[in-house]
């Protein structure tokens, strides 16, 4: 058993909408829960990976290439959400509300700031950054606020995949 304190607002919010719905506040929270630990628990496996790649990784062969896999995964990874993002504009408002989470949360990087402005800008610059191929979209990239848009299957697929 599990009990946690809300903030009154958070409270009201969340009674409003188990009202609305004709559900209960324990089936949001639970729902939230879950895909909060979904996402934590792919990005500590993502980790681990690489640190076991890196660790194991021979140190002939060519400089980068890792890093080339890495990013090329990243872009196919993104060109899949921006298709997400085309079909539900929804998922916008998602990335901003992580930034706000993660900053609620106390991390702050100054890339949030970039992906807020680029996120101003609407969805078609948002896709423009996600598929993009140029040095700016590939370090953005690497601090996207669009976690948790691919479920863990489909994050697996990718892992999975061979290096092209």
């Amino acid at each position: 058993m599990l009990a946690i304190r809300l903030s009154p607002e958070l409270e009201a919010r969340l009674t409003r909408l188990a009202r609305e719905t004709r559900r209960s506040k324990s089936h949001y929270v639970k729902e939230a829960l879950a895909r909060y630990l979904d996402e934590r628990e792919e990005e500590l496996l993502d980790l681990a990976r690489r640190e076991t790649r890196a660790a194991t990784a021979p140190s002939h062969g060519t400089p980068g290439a890792g890093h080339r896999k890495i990013d090329r995964r990243s872009l196919a990874m993104h060109r899949a959400i921006a298709e997400k993002l085309r079909k539900d504009p929804r998922i916008h408002e998602r990335a901003k509300e992580n930034i706000r989470r993660w900053r609620r949360q106390g991390v702050d990087v100054h890339a949030f700031r970039e992906w807020e402005a680029i996120l101003a800008g609407g969805i078609e610059e948002t896709v423009r950054v996600l598929c993009g191929t140029s040095e700016e979209s590939e370090r953005l990239r690497h601090s996207t606020p669009f976690t948790g848009i691919l479920s863990p299957r489909e994050r697996r697929i990718f892992f999975a995949k061979k290096p092209a």
